[in-house]
């Protein structure tokens, strides 16, 4: 099992908190929560797992679903602080959901009521207001064309629950990348389930590695051929020569 501190997240809205700001508070907890939750394409369950009245202040806890996320859990804690710290920094990637979630929720700070996150005994505070000009609404696309590729691996684990989708395994690292389709394209899996494919859309990656973590608005899935797997038998002999391999080989080096 995940030690406490490697599953938990933390929020904290200090001061005096009217129900309606609480209300305000933990929704934009919640939406962070799923920003980082969709940012790695991990299959968790966020159960509440410490709650302080006097103040808005949360704790909650990653429960994997399955042995992927629990490898993941780790490094989404570490992503939910970074991100609070680019934030604080003024240098948060902008076209990111986490990151502008997290800014939605450190937007609550002001003198009266600092805002803190807290995760695997790191913590960030925030005691004034954010500047809304550094992050304007006009600079959160809908859509980011720097985010539009085509990711390369293994179809698997096709599944319905929360809408269509299916598990991409990379084949450069051989990672699971959530592809998220519409109903209309179920059909277009039949012919790559558990086959290796290219498929194209806006590709979300991870700020750190530049690995990719899921894919939507999906406009192609191309089938990549394989080939033989014993093709390179066929290959032996195919420059039939009279003279040993050595001797060839001595030639062409002193041709050059």
């Amino acid at each position: 099992m995940l030690e406490m501190s490697e599953s938990h997240v933390r929020f904290h809205l200090g001061g005096e908190v009217t129900i309606e700001a609480l209300s305000n508070a933990f929704a934009r907890f919640f939406q962070v929560l799923e920003a980082l939750q969709e940012s790695h394409s991990a299959e968790v369950r966020w159960v509440l797992a410490g709650l302080d009245y006097g103040s808005a202040a949360a704790s909650a806890q990653a429960v994997p679903l399955d042995d992927e996320a629990h490898r993941l859990i780790p490094a989404m804690c570490d992503n939910f602080i970074d991100a609070a710290q680019r934030v604080q920094g003024g240098n948060a990637d902008l076209g990111f959901p986490l990151h502008k979630q997290m800014y939605e929720l450190m937007a609550l700070a002001n003198e009266a009521h600092p805002v803190t996150v807290q995760t695997n005994g790191k913590q960030v505070v925030v005691e004034a207001p954010l500047d809304p000009l550094a992050l304007s609404e006009t600079e959160w696309p809908e859509e980011d064309p720097r985010s539009i590729g085509t990711v390369r691996g293994r179809v698997e684990s096709l599944s319905r629950r929360k809408g269509l989708s299916f598990n991409l395994y990379e084949l450069s690292s051989n990672r699971a990348v959530k592809c998220y389709l519409s109903h209309d394209q179920e059909e277009t899996m039949r012919d790559v389930w558990g086959h290796i494919a290219d498929v194209t859309g806006t590709v979300g990656r991870d700020a750190k590695t530049d690995r990719p973590l899921w894919v939507r608005q999906v406009t192609k899935i191309d089938p990549v051929e394989e080939g033989d797997p014993d093709g390179y038998l066929r290959a032996r002999g195919v420059i039939r020569i009279s003279e040993p391999a050595e001797v060839l080989v001595r030639q062409m080096r002193d041709d050059q």
